[in-house]
């Protein structure tokens, strides 16, 4: 935090820098004025976030240089300082947004809570800011990479990054975000995470194209060469940020050339490669990230495989065939998706449906295996008991309409079949390895009732638990 203190009488100037130096550490007072002409030039100088204001100077008074500066850096507050307690110069300072008045002679306590106050007040609106800023870069990076850049964001871009003439997408692979931050620390850049993958748009004050595919391709060999497992899929700069969404799909597009097996690590779309090379490439990349329940991956690897399809006869047909093996590949992984008919999908924005459907339709099976793993957990642990599959449901956090059929879903059990089974089988362990009788066994079990108990067994097993034992001697 930094701090001017203005007063004609160079004592008092001395006397307060001396109480703020002796007070704080992380407040420094970086210059000191006798009247308004020197304060306003030692504003522009130093840039303070807090000046110390004596009213009555030379030349100049306190609350001109109030105007001249607040003018140029309205973030500065004041603590105006005066002899006179006139309400008149306290209403005017004011009027020029002054919140804090002490009076000559100032009490030490006074000045310091002055100081404090106005402290916390900038604390708390830099932290607005930032968080309006953060804001901002990324609903610019949202709008550019899906191709939504109204005249909004073009004025927010400007506002944000007057001085950036081009800039270019790193998609990259395999590295910690964290030490990709601190990499870029002096790089001018925007960032998002897209499932595995990191999204980082970098700005440029360069105009020349090919300087600035340079600098990438330097800058892309330095990631690289720190981060030895990351791959980095590079897009070309471009100066008009209608045109950037490019860049990203480039980027995009040689994340996905780049392999294991090769050699290179980093660079540009090889757009001579084989078009059913990058085509397998793709319909690979957009089926993990639906199977890893990643929505905004898997749409934007679409749109680079619905260009790449597009270019060919039948590509409806085409696509359709696709839809239709992802949608085996998913049930064979046990998602349930029997009543989805792909085969009506004709648009772009019918088959970018179909993927959200599918992706969804992941993530609930992530989440049922969860909750019925948590549940089947909670019956082994508890089937010497008496429990209700209300109990149960409510145990994992959920309804128990919905509990009951995603039980069924997963298990391809009822949930009374599967607790039933469960004992049954516990009993049957203990009726081999132990000489306790039925009704203990039953106890032990969770049936409270033996007769009820052995009925159960003999519909089970089709053998009462007194033949089930004697057929193992």
């Amino acid at each position: 935090m930094k701090v001017i203190i203005v007063d004609d009488e160079m004592i008092e100037r001395k006397a307060m820098r001396k109480l703020i130096s002796d007070s704080f550490t992380h407040i420094e007072v970086v210059a000191e004025a006798a009247n308004g002409r020197i304060a306003i030039e030692e504003a522009k100088k130093h840039q303070p976030d807090i000046m110390f204001m004596d009213i009555h100077m030379p030349g100049i008074d306190g609350l001109e240089a109030i105007r001249h500066i607040s003018a140029e850096l309205p973030q500065t507050k004041f603590i105006m300082v005066s002899a006179y307690d006139s309400f008149e110069y306290a209403k005017q300072a004011m009027k020029q947004g002054v919140k804090e008045y002490i009076l000559k002679p100032s009490n030490k306590q006074e000045t310091l809570e002055s100081l404090l106050r106005l402290e916390k007040e900038i604390t708390q609106e830099r932290m607005q800011v930032e968080q309006t800023e953060k804001l901002a870069k990324q609903q610019i990076l949202n709008a550019i990479s899906q191709n939504e850049v109204t005249a909004d964001i073009e004025v927010l871009y400007q506002k944000l990054f007057s001085d950036a003439q081009t800039a270019y997408f790193f998609v990259i692979t395999g590295s910690d975000p964290k030490t990709i931050s601190e990499l870029l620390a002096e790089k001018t850049y925007l960032a998002k995470e897209l499932g595995d993958k990191h999204i980082i748009m970098l700005l440029s004050d360069k105009k020349s194209l090919h300087h600035v595919k340079a600098d990438a391709l330097t800058l892309a060999r330095s990631l690289c060469q720190t981060q030895p497992a990351a791959t980095i899929g590079i897009g070309l700069p471009n100066s008009e940020l209608t045109k950037l969404s490019i860049s990203y799909q480039q980027a995009l597009l040689a994340s996905t050339q780049l392999t294991e097996e090769g050699s290179v690590s980093y660079g540009f779309p090889l757009l001579r490669e084989n078009e059913d090379s990058t085509v397998r490439k793709l319909e690979k990349a957009i089926l993990e990230a639906i199977t890893n329940g990643r929505l905004e991956q898997a749409t934007d690897y679409f749109t680079l495989y619905y260009e790449h399809l597009t270019k060919q006869e039948k590509a409806v047909q085409y696509l359709r065939e696709w839809a239709l093996q992802v949608k085996h590949a998913l049930e064979d992984k046990g998602v349930s998706l029997r009543e989805t008919n792909v085969l009506e999908a004709e648009t772009k924005t019918d088959f970018i449906e179909l993927i959200r459907y599918f992706t969804e339709k992941m993530i609930l099976q992530g989440e049922g295996n969860d909750s019925i793993s948590k549940a089947k957990t909670y019956i082994h642990d508890h089937y010497r008991e008496s429990f209700s599959l209300e109990d149960v449901a409510d145990y994992v956090e959920l309804t128990p309409t919905y509990f009951t059929k995603l039980f069924k879903d997963q298990t391809q059990q009822t949930f009374i079949d599967y607790v039933t089974d469960y004992r049954i089988e516990k009993s049957k362990e203990l009726l081999r390895q132990t000489n306790l009788s039925l009704k203990e066994i039953a106890y032990e079990v969770g049936y409270k009732d033996p007769n009820y108990y052995s009925r159960v067994f003999k519909k089970w097993t089709n053998l009462s638990p007194k033949q089930f034992r004697s057929t193992l001697k």
